[in-house]
C-alpha cells in the first residue's frame, strides 16, 4: 500500500478551468464629482442659512438638491464597466512582438493591460494612455489594480467569513 497522495488527472481537471477575471465600473466624467461636492456644501450652508417658509413656498434647497441629482446621473450615464481576463501566452508573445525590442515600461504596461482588456472591446494601449491623461492617474489605478488583479488570479479558494458565519461552518 503506497503512502503517496492519489495524483489527479490533468486532463480530466482542465475541463474546470477558467481564466483568472476582473471587472471595474468607472464614471469616466470624473470633473463632475467637483461639482457635485461643491453643491452638496451649498446646501449644508443653504440648510443652516435657510429662514423658515410658509406652506407651499419654493424651497432653494429643493432646486439645490435636483441640480446635485441631475449631475450625478451625469456622471452615472458616464460609467464603463472594464472586464480584465488573465494574459494568455499568445497575448503577452504578441506584446513583446510589438514592442520591438524597446525598453518602455509604460507602454509594455499599457500594452498589457489592453491585451488583458475584454470589454469594452477594442481597447488599445493609446486608448488606455489618453484615458489616464483624461481621468487622472488615481483613477486610472484602480483600473491598473483591476487588471493586475485578473492577470495574477488566486492560488487558493477564498475565504468569506460572512458566508461561514450565516451558515454556521468554520474555516
Amino acid at each position: 500500500m503506497s503512502t503517496e497522495p492519489e495524483v489527479p488527472d490533468l486532463r480530466s481537471l482542465l475541463a474546470e478551468a477558467s481564466r483568472p477575471a476582473q471587472s471595474i465600473t468607472i464614471p469616466l466624467n470624473q470633473g463632475l464629482a467637483a461639482e457635485i461636492r461643491a453643491l452638496e456644501a451649498e446646501l449644508a450652508q443653504a440648510a443652516e442659512d435657510a429662514p423658515r417658509k410658509r406652506m407651499g413656498a419654493a424651497s432653494p434647497l429643493k432646486d439645490i438638491a435636483q441640480r446635485i441629482e441631475a449631475l450625478r446621473e451625469q456622471m452615472q450615464a458616464s460609467e464603463v464597466t472594464f472586464r480584465f481576463e488573465a494574459l494568455t501566452h499568445a497575448l503577452r508573445e504578441q506584446i513583446r512582438k510589438d514592442m520591438q525590442g524597446r525598453d518602455e515600461p509604460d507602454e509594455t504596461n499599457l500594452r498589457a493591460i489592453a491585451a488583458m482588456c475584454v470589454a469594452p472591446s477594442g481597447v488599445t494601449w493609446e486608448t488606455l494612455r489618453d484615458l489616464r491623461d483624461k481621468v487622472g492617474v488615481v483613477i486610472f489605478d484602480l483600473i491598473d489594480e483591476a487588471a493586475t488583479s485578473a492577470s495574477g488570479g488566486n492560488w487558493s479558494v477564498p475565504f468569506s467569513s460572512a458566508a461561514s458565519h450565516i451558515l454556521g461552518t468554520a474555516r
